[in-house]
């Protein structure tokens, strides 16, 4: 019988005396395929901000959290650090290049694809409703969510955007879709509106689950 277990970030020693912040959440490993984590919806940050429509999960700490669908109260690295603990092994295909050089035509990081195992991900509410990713957004692309434990750990310290899950191929998600690369996402092509009609409103609080599927090799 798989125990359930509660892994909390490690504490990291801060530079001077700027400590790094601290994630009010914990992660549960629920069985051997399945985590869990607390969020709640931020619609408005997803649809109007500066940047909108690709953040889908972010850290309330990270640099990108005003500008994602789901704000969650664990970090990236303690869910990262979850999907490890289930022998889940990333892909880690993607550098910060994929990103550096969207702009530049000749350049062959930015078609790159996420890799991983595939990762279903559903959100629960307080009333025990499961809420399937594909039933909040509709992807205008047409392409699906083909949703990825790509991992990115060395890419933290250069990204610092707290950003858990992406929407396209992205250097700095933990979790991300293998249908759109940042090449789509620079021509347009990874874009994704939100069902008004089933996302709960702004503040709810719902329970994110990840659960990996089939094999945990890339």
């Amino acid at each position: 019988m798989w125990k359930t277990r509660i892994l909390a970030l490690a504490a990291v020693v801060g530079i001077g005396a700027c400590a790094p912040p601290t994630p009010t959440g914990h992660v549960t490993v629920v069985d051997n395929s399945t985590i869990e984590f607390p969020a709640r919806v931020s619609g408005r940050g997803f649809t109007d901000s500066s940047m909108a429509g690709y953040h889908l999960i972010v850290w309330d700490e990270g640099g990108a959290a005003d500008h994602s669908l789901f704000v969650a109260s664990v970090s990236d690295v303690q869910v990262l650090d979850a999907l490890e603990s289930l022998d889940a092994r990333p892909g880690n295909a993607l550098t910060i290049d994929s990103w550096d050089d969207r702009n530049e035509p000749g350049a062959e990081a930015p078609d790159r694809v996420i890799q991983g195992p595939p990762v279903e991900i559903e959100f629960v509410l307080a009333d025990g409703t499961v809420l399937p990713l594909a039933d909040l957004l509709t992807d205008e692309g047409g392409r699906g969510f083909d949703m990825r434990f790509g991992g990115h750990r060395e890419n933290i310290p250069e990204w610092h955007s707290g950003c858990v899950v992406c929407l396209y191929s992205c250097p700095g998600s933990k979790v991300g879709n293998a249908s759109y690369t940042v090449r789509d996402f620079v021509a347009g092509e990874a874009h994704f509106r939100v069902n008004h009609d089933a996302l709960p409103p702004d503040r709810t609080e719902v329970i994110v689950r990840f659960r990996l599927q089939g094999s945990s090799a890339p």
